[in-house]
């Protein structure tokens, strides 16, 4: 009688089964990786780095885009950030489509956007302004007699990617206030798109 006893007193004690340490671990998980998830990278330089990668990615979907639909596709920077552009028989017209990836993209104030010249001076005062190649056919914002649209609010494009696979050589210059470092994103004629960081 007296080892049943026993046996039975110790199988009221329990401890905590391997399922439970694992649903209890799976909990943990989530939830950190929530709370990873909703916070936002609030730095400058870090908002910097992420804008950065994404024009980069996104000048390459472009790229790519251009060749795949036989289009020339172009960058236009704005005041409050950029958007793409399609070159069609009216003009360049700008992407609409909000699943687009080449939707337009707002920059918080902090972070500027400039497309460098290849003498190395800021052409975002509009006096390096970048003719399309002979071989590309479409309108360039000119009205009927041939004359340049004086219409301001024309999208213009900063860079240009055309259908053959070519670029129209730019460097656009990503920089914020109070960050020490800025990315370069640079296209070559070939078609090679980088992003390089200068300290």
């Amino acid at each position: 009688m007296r080892p049943a006893q026993r046996q039975r007193g110790t199988s009221t004690e329990r401890g905590f089964t391997l399922i439970e340490i694992l649903v209890v671990i799976i909990i943990i998980g989530v939830v950190l990786t929530f709370a990873t998830l909703s916070v936002s990278p609030s730095g400058p330089s870090d908002r910097l780095d992420i804008e950065s990668q994404r024009l980069l990615a996104l000048s390459q979907a472009a790229a790519d885009d251009a060749v795949l639909y036989g289009q020339t596709i172009g960058l236009h920077i704005k005041p409050d950030g950029y958007q793409f552009i399609v070159l069609g028989p009216a003009g360049w017209k700008p992407v609409q489509d909000p699943e687009s990836p080449l939707r337009a993209r707002p920059l918080d104030d902090d972070i500027h956007i400039n497309r460098i010249a290849t003498d190395g001076r800021d052409d975002n005062d509009g006096g390096g302004e970048i003719t399309l190649p002979a071989n590309v056919t479409g309108t360039s914002n000119r009205s009927d007699n041939g004359d340049e649209d004086d219409n301001s609010t024309a999208p213009r494009p900063d860079a240009l990617f055309l259908s053959s696979g070519e670029l129209v050589p730019f460097t656009l210059e990503f920089s914020a206030d109070g960050v020490d470092h800025r990315f370069d994103v640079t296209g070559q004629a070939n078609g090679d798109i980088t992003l390089k960081r200068v300290d």
